[in-house]
């Protein structure tokens, strides 16, 4: 669904609170690209942006930037869809809406700022949603163990160095090099 064009002036937004239309106004304000003042994003939180959408598809992930707060909400969007019926009403989900994994991550540090907070939900099922109460657990728990082990850096270089297996004089040439002592002798 393409947003462009459906932002809302002021005077078009009946109801609404001060607040909520400044978020959406932000929210806006990015998706169009046309803020007045850039809010700085980590280029790594962009990377991994990017991967996500192009190892699932664009819908699979939403980006919410909170600017003034240093704040972005990355939502992944998860199909559930494959489930059976059976296993989806014992489960107490709604099988045709994704569960959504929503982490908070610091937009100008990300890696290397506080660690992310973790929710999960579906946006129509309030009541008895249980399996989000767990897979919050398991992720919270996850991200906590391994959040201290994750910086900007240390990623930085293990692109880095996967990246130098495949230059010219990288390691996979090495490594081929190494490999033809068990190749048959040319004639």
């Amino acid at each position: 669904m393409d947003i462009k064009g459906q932002c809302w002036t002021d005077e078009e937004s009946d109801g609404e609170n001060e607040s909520e239309q400044f978020l959406y106004g932000i929210q806006c304000c990015l998706l169009q690209g046309s803020c007045a003042a850039d809010l700085y994003r980590h280029p790594q939180l962009d990377a991994d942006i990017e991967a996500v959408k192009d190892i699932y598809t664009d819908s699979a992930i939403s980006v919410r930037e909170y600017g003034t707060i240093d704040d972005v909400d990355i939502d992944l969007h998860i199909n559930i869809g494959f489930l059976d019926e059976e296993v989806a009403t014992a489960w107490k989900v709604i099988r045709t809406e994704p569960i959504i994994l929503r982490l908070r991550f610091s937009l100008s540090q990300y890696l290397d700022g506080p660690e992310p907070s973790v929710d999960v939900f579906q946006p129509s099922n309030k009541e008895g949603f249980s399996l989000g109460l767990q897979l919050k657990k398991i992720l919270s728990t996850f991200t906590s163990q391994q959040w201290k082990h994750l910086s900007n850096e240390f990623l930085k270089a293990q692109q880095e160095k996967r990246h130098s297996w495949f230059k010219a004089g990288g390691t996979i040439k090495k490594f081929r090099a190494g490999l033809s002592i068990f190749s048959p002798i040319p004639k």
